[in-house]
Order: structure tokens, then C-alpha cells, then sequence
């Protein structure tokens, strides 16, 4: 079950830390206030994504029509949550409302293992220690990541993205499954699980500007040779709504 307050305390911690910042619309992860935060993120866009019907999700959504679909679920009013694709390229338009931030990954994962009442509390670290390993192996083969507003990258390449984006949740959280989910077909139950991981490259950006925005973004992993073995794009046209002055930065929200 999402812990809100948690997440929404962590939020309000972030509109203190980042008050004296210099109006960049990414939010870096260089204290540990907005290294939580993005921790916290992380943990709700999860939740978010399984909690929806996967054939019906915004993951899969291909025009962008499903880009407001369970956004009540998130961490709140002020912060949005984008998705990428389970695989290929796409071309979305979304409103988004005034004031609010964008949460979003790049590339990303989850390991949701089956629960098994018989499990002893004493296998767990050992299977953690797993999931970082197979963490570190992921990260080791993304070969490509895309983020880019209005035809400028934010950051400027590869290796500063993977710095600055990089999330490990490692502890694990818990999170409710949809029956229509990646893996149904494949015998996967819906249920609440309580052991869950992600890691990836995610971003979280402060409230634009009124009006038109282009936001890109994406990632690929290769194989030692360096061909392409999976790769993720999207591509929103985003429609920011007007609103009078804000409560934090430029009149742009909390953020």
C-alpha cells in the first residue's frame, strides 16, 4: 500500500531544499534531501505503474490519451507521472496542469518475485544482495538514455545522464499488482506483494512554463558487442495549463 504521507512529507521536504536553487528545470540529485526524494519517486511511480491495467496503461498507451489515467494514485497533486514504453517508440499528447512537476523514467525496471508463505525472513538479505547485483549488471549495459525539452538535451551525455538519473531501490517496498499486468499471460497473479525492487534512470523536472513543451525521452541496452538488445522512446507533446502565481518558483508550484 503506498505510504502518502511519507511520500508527501518527502515532497515537502524538497520545496525547502530546493528554494535557493537557480530555476533549472531538472532537479539534480547532488544532496541528500533530493537523493530521498527521487528514492521516494521511484518507489510511487512503481506502485502507480502496477496498480493500472497494463493493457490499458499509460505504458502502453500509444497516443497519449491515457496520459491522466490514475494520476490520484501518485504522490500528489503537484507531481506528475510520465511513462516511457514496454519497448519501441512513441508519440504522446498530454495536458498537463498548472503548477506541476514531471516524474518520469527513462529506462527502467522492477523485480516483483513471487510471495511464498513458507519463504524464511533469513533468505531475504541474501536475496537482495541479488537484486543489486542484477541491478549493477542492468546499469552496466545501457548504452543509450534521451532527455531532451524542447530540442535541448537537459544533461550532457551519456555518462553525466547515467550520474545524475541513476536510482537503486534496493529496500524492499511494497506494492499492489493489477491482474491485467506484464506477465498475466505468463501465469503472473494480481495481489499485493511485499517484496519489491526497481532501479533505472529517472527524472524529475520542475513545473514548465504555460504552453507548448516537447519532452523526449528513452534508453537502450546492449550487448558486449554493442548491438542494440532493447530500447525504449517517447516522445510528448505536452500542453501546459495556464495558472496565477504559484507557491514556489516563479510562480511555478512547490517545486
Amino acid at each position: 500500500m503506498l505510504d502518502s504521507m511519507t511520500l508527501r512529507s518527502s515532497v515537502l521536504l524538497a520545496v525547502t531544499v530546493l528554494a535557493g536553487c537557480d530555476h533549472e528545470v531538472l532537479v539534480h540529485q547532488d544532496e541528500p534531501a533530493t537523493q530521498s526524494l527521487y528514492q521516494e519517486l521511484a518507489r510511487s511511480w512503481v506502485r502507480w505503474a502496477m496498480i493500472l491495467p497494463y493493457s490499458s496503461s499509460p505504458i502502453e498507451d500509444t497516443t497519449g490519451e491515457l496520459c491522466d489515467l490514475g494520476q490520484e494514485l501518485g504522490p500528489g497533486p503537484h507531481v506528475w507521472m510520465l511513462a516511457g514504453t514496454s519497448g519501441g517508440a512513441v508519440e504522446r499528447e498530454c495536458d498537463i496542469p498548472a503548477h506541476t512537476a514531471l516524474f518520469f523514467p527513462l529506462i527502467n525496471r522492477w523485480v516483483v518475485p513471487g510471495y511464498d508463505p513458507t519463504d524464511l525472513p533469513e533468505d531475504i538479505p541474501a536475496f537482495i544482495e541479488w537484486v543489486g547485483e542484477y541491478f549493477a549488471y542492468a546499469r552496466s549495459t545501457t548504452c543509450s538514455l534521451t532527455l531532451e525539452l524542447d530540442g535541448e538535451p537537459l544533461l550532457a551525455d551519456l555518462e553525466e545522464l547515467d550520474e545524475e538519473l541513476y536510482v537503486a531501490v534496493t529496500e524492499p517496498f511494497e506494492a499492489t499488482l493489477n491482474d491485467d499486468n506484464w506477465a498475466s499471460a505468463y501465469g503472473k497473479q494480481g495481489g499485493d506483494y511485499p517484496l519489491v525492487f526497481t532501479d533505472g534512470h529517472y527524472a524529475l523536472l520542475r513545473p514548465l512554463s504555460p504552453g507548448e513543451h516537447t519532452l523526449m525521452l528513452g534508453g537502450a541496452r546492449c550487448d558486449e558487442e554493442g548491438a542494440v538488445t532493447w530500447e525504449t522512446s517517447a516522445t510528448y507533446t505536452l500542453t501546459v495549463a495556464g495558472g496565477g502565481p504559484g507557491g514556489g518558483f516563479g510562480g511555478f508550484g512547490p517545486f
